[in-house]
Parts: structure tokens; C-alpha cells; sequence
């Protein structure tokens, strides 16, 4: 009986010992790669820790630099840059009551009938563009109606006179009947109306030259779309004191669509705008 259960007893310790020597090799390998780990995870600490030694000293000497330049050298401001216009070009030709209409103007000046049913003129230029306004007004369901255009200097002499007058008529002195009338009718010679280039426009429901024009439907057309065209409001509320004009709804200037879309898009009269390029 005993020599039988030998070989039962080898064979299981045979079996025992491969266990635990791959037990052994396991613990080995794991081990093995646990210390790997610390080993990279130590090596990538450091390179962290270097690179950002590096990166303090490296900016330490760019702003040490840039505090020595700032020191010795002055710093520019930026410039404001301007949209790029042409200042010569005679649709931008500013008239009020400071600046008269350039000398011979008047005299080259070629005109056209802008408004069948008035006959009222504008300068050539300026007269296409009011009949394709006042065409694209019409699809729309708006009557625009052109009631002043061009005017020469003679003429503007007896409407200016007229109001003066009616400021006399009132009590007031020359001096001050003048200065008021000039509010409201241009000086003659320092009157856009004298280039051809300036257009009072109304609606047949409404002619009358007041702030009322501006509850119409066909100044709420004209705010929306005269730029469209070239035009603009040349004297706008709240600018009294920079144009010399009263607030004028029904006053529209031709500049050319370009000019317009850009004095538009400032948010400034043409005296402002214009302002913004003097040296």
C-alpha cells in the first residue's frame, strides 16, 4: 500500500511547487510594473517641474525687456481710421451759412427737370436718382412729390427777403429778423438749393414745409430707403447747433449712394462728418 501512494503524493507536490512559482513570477511582474510606473510617473513630475522653471525664467526676461522698452520708448496710440472717401468729389460740396457755394459754381452747373408735375430741376446727377426714388416709392404704395430743387442765387435773394420780412412784420430789429430768417431760409450764395444738389420733398397729402411731414408714411419710406439712392437728410433733429438750420424732415441732400451708405452709418450730419477729415 505504501509504494502505491507515493506517486500520488510527487505528482501533487509537483503541482504545488509550479503553483507557487508562477504565483511567484505574477507578484514578480507586478511588482515589476508597479515600479515602472513610479519610475515614470517621477520622470514626467520632473519634466513638469522643469518646464515650468524654464517657462517662469524665460518670462521673467520678456517682461524685464518689455518693461525697459516700455521705459525708454513711448507708447503710440492707435488711429482711429476713417472710411476712405473722396474729398474732392462736388457731390460732398458743403454749403451753410458759414460756407458760400464755391465761386462759379452756379455758372457750370447743368440741370434737369427731376419732378414732371412741379417742374422742378436738380442737378442732372442728382435728378436721375430722385426719379428712380421716387419710382421705387410709387411700387411701394408711396406718392413722393418734389415741391424745391434747384434754386439760383437771385431767386433764393427774394424768398430769404420775404422771411426776413416776416420777422420785421413781428417787431424784431434788422439784426434779428436776419439772424432768425437765416434758420430757416439759407443766405442767398450760401444755399445747398444753389448747387443743384438739394431736394425738399413732400407728399401730395401733406405739403406743408413743418416737422408734421415726419408722421407721414412717405418720410418713414424716405428715413428707410433714401440712402438707397444717394440722398440723405441733411438737417436732422438735435443738430441745430451744428448745421444753423432748423430740424428740416423734408430737406433731403444728394451725395451719391456710396457717400450716402458711409455719412449714414455715422450717425452724423454732413458738417460733422466732413469735420472728421480736416487736419
Amino acid at each position: 500500500m505504501e509504494q502505491q501512494n507515493r506517486p500520488v503524493s510527487t505528482a501533487r507536490q509537483r503541482a504545488a511547487a509550479k503553483r507557487k512559482r508562477r504565483q511567484k513570477i505574477m507578484r514578480n511582474r507586478i511588482i515589476f510594473a508597479c515600479v515602472c510606473l513610479a519610475l515614470l510617473f517621477l520622470v514626467v513630475t520632473l519634466l513638469r517641474g522643469l518646464g515650468t522653471l524654464i517657462g517662469n525664467l524665460t518670462e521673467g526676461g520678456s517682461e524685464s525687456q518689455s518693461q525697459s522698452q516700455s521705459q525708454s520708448e513711448p507708447v503710440s496710440e492707435p488711429e482711429t481710421s476713417l472710411p476712405a472717401i473722396d474729398l474732392t468729389d462736388w457731390r460732398l460740396t458743403l454749403v451753410n451759412n458759414n460756407v458760400a457755394v464755391p465761386e462759379g459754381y452756379e455758372a457750370s452747373l447743368s440741370v434737369k427737370v427731376a419732378e414732371s408735375s412741379t417742374g422742378k430741376e436738380l442737378a442732372e446727377e442728382a435728378a436721375d436718382a430722385y426719379v428712380s426714388m421716387k419710382a421705387a416709392a410709387a411700387a411701394d404704395g408711396i406718392d413722393l412729390l418734389l415741391c424745391s430743387g434747384y434754386r439760383s442765387v437771385s431767386y433764393q435773394e427774394g424768398l430769404f427777403a420775404n422771411e426776413k420780412q416776416e420777422w420785421l412784420d413781428k417787431g424784431l430789429t434788422e439784426q434779428e429778423a436776419y439772424d432768425k430768417a437765416k434758420t430757416i431760409v439759407a443766405v442767398p450764395g450760401y444755399s445747398e438749393h444753389n448747387l443743384g444738389l438739394a431736394a425738399d420733398i413732400v407728399t401730395p397729402s401733406y405739403q406743408n414745409l413743418d416737422e408734421g411731414f415726419e408722421n407721414t408714411d412717405a418720410f418713414k419710406w424716405l428715413d428707410e430707403h433714401c440712402t438707397e439712392y444717394g440722398f440723405i437728410l441733411r438737417y436732422p433733429n438735435g443738430k441745430q447747433d451744428i448745421t444753423g438750420i432748423i430740424y428740416e424732415p423734408w430737406h433731403y441732400r444728394y451725395v451719391g449712394v456710396e457717400n450716402a451708405a458711409i455719412i449714414a452709418e455715422s450717425g452724423l450730419c454732413l458738417e460733422e462728418f466732413l469735420g472728421q477729415y480736416q487736419t
